[in-house]
């Protein structure tokens, strides 16, 4: 579907939640530097009030961003284009290039509170599973609202005691912001301003049920980077959770070394079906040589 057809499209989309993800810049960055992603805060807490948006979870990554939010499609397809346009122009201001002419996102609608709590952990977890900081370290996005004693320590100044001045430089234009939001003066505009905390803590009654679903639901992150173009990344550790996971749920619990020969197989095809490892990984996981793994996998008994 090209462009024009697949604005039409979004714009005709009706009220719900939607995941929405800026396409990844590459070779080039997004934000550079604390301010820009300051002023990327206040962005995304403009685009709530200017286009009547909900925003649920968020996180600013270097090269991209995730949004998770309620509207209608309309609503998100205005969000995006004024995003695009005051980002770009914000680059340029600071010396760099501008957003390219065809830079799009992916906007997926979410239907079920079962998708809700994927896409909620994939965003959550975005900076994480990228290396940057755990979720609650990341700075630059909502990860630390929840169930967390961050937000009541940190101190922002009103928007209603800023002269409009001041605002108006901070955002670039003359818009205005609810007198009560608060203005880090690192941080920018804090994201207990905007973002309505109640679906995650709905969804995750606990804060061990957030932290579990942060740290386990591996398959789930898999088929959402897949689904939006993205890479999943796991570490040594966390393909070492994943394999005991699997030998947990689908193999009686038997370790590695107690596999049959056809179970090691079956165990090498979800890894590489389910979480995308390479067959290195897969070998490294599971004792076996790489020569073997390729083997098994190209086996037509598997397919």
């Amino acid at each position: 579907m090209d462009k024009r057809n697949e604005r039409i499209a979004i714009r005709v989309g009706g009220m719900g939640y939607y995941h929405l993800c800026t396409d990844g810049l590459k070779g080039t960055l997004l934000f550079n530097n604390p301010a820009e992603y300051a002023f990327g805060m206040l962005m995304i807490g403009l685009l709530s009030i200017k286009f009547s948006i909900s925003v649920y979870a968020f996180v600013l990554m270097p090269n991209h961003i995730h949004i998770i939010l309620s509207g209608t499609g309309e609503n998100c397809l205005n969000s995006f284009d004024y995003l695009k346009r005051k980002l770009s122009a914000r680059l340029i201001k600071d010396a760099y290039s501008p957003l390219p002419p065809d830079y799009w996102f992916k906007l997926v609608k979410i239907e079920t509170p079962e998708q809700m709590r994927s896409e909620l952990i994939y965003v959550l977890r975005n900076p994480l599973e990228k290396g940057l900081a755990s979720v609650s370290g990341y700075l630059w996005g909502s990860g630390w609202l929840y169930y967390s004693d961050i937000p009541s320590v940190l101190a922002g100044t009103p928007v209603g005691e800023l002269s409009k001045r001041a605002l108006a430089k901070m955002l670039s234009s003359e818009e205005s912001l609810p007198e009560d939001w608060l203005i880090h003066p690192h941080l920018g505009l804090l994201p207990g301003s905007f973002v309505d905390t109640s679906l995650v803590l709905k969804l995750f009654p606990t804060p061990k049920d957030l932290q579990t679903a942060l740290v386990k639901d591996y398959e789930v992150f898999f088929q959402i980077a897949s689904r939006l173009g993205e890479v999943a990344e796991f570490s040594k550790r966390e393909i070492d959770s994943i394999v005991e996971q699997l030998l947990q749920k689908r193999f009686g619990g038997k370790p590695v070394k107690e596999l049959s020969d056809k179970e090691k197989a079956q165990l090498a095809l979800i890894l590489k079906r389910e979480y995308g490892l390479t067959t290195h990984q897969i070998s490294k996981s599971i004792f076996v040589k790489e020569v073997v793994i390729r083997q098994l996998l190209n086996s037509k008994e598997l397919r």
